[in-house]
C-alpha cells in the first residue's frame, strides 16, 4: 500500500516542488519587455507569531505550512461530508494531498521546523492509510494534533 501511495504521491510532490518556485510575489521580465516592472510589495501576514530567532524564509515557511494544514483539514472535513463509501476514499486522498503539500515546505534553515513539518506530513500520511484500511471507523487525530502543536512550538522558538 505504501509503495502504491508513494508512486502516486511522488509526481505530485515533484510538481509541488517545481511550482513552489513560481510565486505571485516574483515578477520575471518577459523577453519582449524592455522596461523592468516593479515587484509586487505584498506580503502574507504570518499565522503564527513572528519569532526573532528564525530567519525570514523559515518564518514564511511556518506561515505557509500552517495555512496549508488548515486548508487540508478543511478539504478533509468536506470529504467526510460525502459519506461512505466514496467519502472514505476522498478523505484518504485529501490527507495524502495535504501531506504531499507539506513536504514541499520541509526545507528550511531550521532543523527543528523541518522535523516538525515532516512530523505533521507523516501523521497525515498515517491518517490516509488508516482511512484506506478501515474506512468504517474514523481514526483518532490525536497524533496529528500533537504534531501540529510541535510545529507551532518550533515556529515560535527564539
Amino acid at each position: 500500500m505504501r509503495s502504491a501511495r508513494f508512486a502516486l504521491l511522488a509526481p505530485a510532490a515533484v510538481a509541488m516542488i517545481v511550482m513552489s518556485g513560481c510565486g505571485d510575489d516574483e515578477v520575471a521580465p518577459s523577453a519582449g519587455s524592455a522596461a523592468p516592472s516593479a515587484p509586487a510589495a505584498t506580503s502574507v501576514p504570518p499565522v503564527t507569531p513572528a519569532p526573532v530567532g528564525l530567519d525570514e524564509a523559515t518564518r514564511k515557511t511556518c506561515a505557509t505550512a500552517e495555512k496549508d494544514i488548515t486548508a487540508a483539514l478543511k478539504e478533509v472535513a468536506e470529504a467526510e461530508k460525502i459519506g461512505p463509501p466514496a467519502g472514505h476514499s476522498a478523505v484518504s486522498a485529501q490527507y495524502s494531498a495535504g501531506a504531499a503539500t507539506l513536504y514541499t515546505h520541509a526545507f528550511t534553515n531550521s532543523d527543528e521546523v523541518n522535523s516538525a513539518v515532516k512530523g505533521v506530513a507523516t501523521e497525515m500520511s498515517d491518517l490516509a492509510d488508516a482511512w484506506a484500511k478501515a474506512p468504517g471507523k474514523a481514526p483518532s487525530r490525536a497524533d496529528l494534533t500533537a504534531a501540529r502543536d510541535k510545529l507551532k512550538a518550533a515556529c515560535a522558538a527564539d
